[in-house]
């Protein structure tokens, strides 16, 4: 069932409750006021039959005569009862029922009584007098008031069945104005595939629900816009650095089995073939290592790691290595309590992701000292990494975070390009950020930024 019409039942279903509580109310009220009006007609041909029988020789005579007029307009299926204070009926000869004494004594304590009979109304009124004192019953059907019950709920059900007629109709149309929007944006989606994924999803100006479905939708495509060049880029990159191997295997191969050499060509054959398959085995492993580094990061397998300290075990591993590299640590507005340092992570990931991009600094500044800053405030650590390097040109900023890429000026070096993205996604793990800025030529700086909020 569409959205459209499942508002639309949605919408006539709690309208029908609405109106069908409405309507009984107003029905059970209806029918207590026309119950209670009757009960007070009935008090009065009462009060008048006690009249016409029992005060005829204290009445004049034209009061007498307007009494009696009024007693002529009878009720249908009218019944009226006098009784004695000897409970024996009196005046009237005529007596349809006979009531029992428990009722008569209920009417002589209460004064005035009301109670129902076989689908009739009654009322028994006390009525004192120079004769005596005597009850009055008067019974009778409320024919017109079983009347108008019965055509107000006729014209009840009546509305009932209009209203929610009605009431679909108008949800339908309201459901196709209000889910317009999202119509228009399923037109334009249909119309985006693999190969424009530039395209967008016009916004409204409401800057309601369905507009804001719109944006997300819309950063979803620019997502996956990044993703598909990501991998564009990623296999042209691998593409490139397996064939290059592979290219030289297969020569030398092709060359070597032209015609028939001496053992030293041979073994220089062997010892290129060598070489090649061995940088093949690097950037495999290179790539297989990329893999594993997206684990999750559990307290099974996390620790607190302060990261002034790992900075120093840098700064030792770098300075002891033959030949020894210097790595400055610069320490700049830490807190008073050292343990707001450290955050909860895995050690060793961490280490290798920060010891890619130590090793890159120095491998691009051709092993001139390096600077490592740690800094603080309320809401990061921030650990930068900065050399005087060769720098990396603005438009390739953004690109050397991909799998297999390489600056068009490191080609001169050796590498694959796989550290910088398996920093990355180790940065990401612990919640960090990395950002990069540099000038072609004069050195690169990486700022990675780890919360302190942050919760694994």
């Amino acid at each position: 069932m569409k959205i459209r019409h499942r508002l639309s039942l949605q919408f006539t279903l709690i309208t029908g409750i609405i109106l069908t509580g409405v309507f009984i109310l107003i029905y059970l009220l209806s029918a207590q006021y026309i119950r209670n009006s009757f009960y007070k007609l009935l008090q009065v041909r009462a009060l008048v039959t006690a009249q016409v029988y029992l005060e005829k020789d204290e009445l004049t005579k034209k009061k007498f005569i307007e009494i009696e007029k009024s007693y002529r307009q009878s009720i249908p299926d009218e019944s009226s009862n006098i009784y004695d204070q000897e409970d024996q009926p009196v005046f009237l000869e005529k007596i349809k029922y006979s009531w029992p004494l428990s009722l008569l004594n209920t009417i002589r304590k209460s004064g005035t009584y009301r109670f129902t009979f076989k689908e009739k109304y009654g009322v028994g009124m006390f009525y004192p007098d120079n004769q005596g004192d005597f009850v009055v019953i008067v019974t009778a059907r409320n024919k017109a008031g079983e009347q108008q019950l019965q055509y107000l709920a006729l014209i009840l059900i009546i509305m009932l069945c209009v209203s929610l007629i009605v009431t679909f109709l108008l949800g339908q149309w309201f459901a196709s104005k209000a889910l317009q929007p999202i119509q228009s944006i399923n037109r334009q989606v249909k119309k985006i595939r693999s190969n424009n994924l530039h395209m967008r999803v016009e916004q409204g100006r409401n800057k309601d629900e369905i507009d804001e479905l719109a944006g997300n939708f819309n950063e979803l495509l620019q997502h996956l816009e990044q993703a598909f060049e990501m991998q564009r880029s990623f296999v042209s990159n691998a593409s490139h650095e397996l064939r290059t191997p592979l290219t030289t295997i297969i020569g030398e191969i092709e060359v070597t089995l032209h015609r028939e050499r001496d053992k030293a060509e041979y073994i220089s054959t062997l010892g290129t073939v060598l070489d090649e398959s061995e940088k093949l085995k690097l950037i495999t492993d290179g790539l297989l290592q990329l893999t594993r580094v997206d684990v999750i990061l559990t307290p099974a397998n996390t620790e607190q790691i302060r990261l002034d300290e790992l900075l120093w075990e840098i700064r030792e591993h770098w300075q002891y290595k033959t030949p020894s590299h210097q790595a400055d640590v610069v320490m700049s507005n830490l807190p008073d309590d050292a343990s707001r340092l450290a955050i909860r992570g895995n050690r060793p990931l961490l280490m290798l992701a920060l010891q890619n991009i130590v090793r890159n600094a120095f491998k691009f500044s051709y092993n001139q000292p390096v600077s490592l800053r740690l800094g603080y405030d309320a809401d990061c650590i921030v650990i930068s990494v900065s050399d005087k390097g060769i720098g990396i040109a603005p438009d390739e900023l953004d690109k050397i975070f991909l799998p297999l890429y390489r600056a068009g000026n490191a080609y001169t070096f050796s590498g694959y390009g796989i550290g910088l993205a398996m920093a990355q996604r180790i940065f990401q793990l612990h919640q960090a950020t990395i950002a990069v800025s540099s000038v072609p030529g004069e050195g690169t700086t990486f700022n990675i930024f780890f919360p302190t909020t942050a919760k694994i």
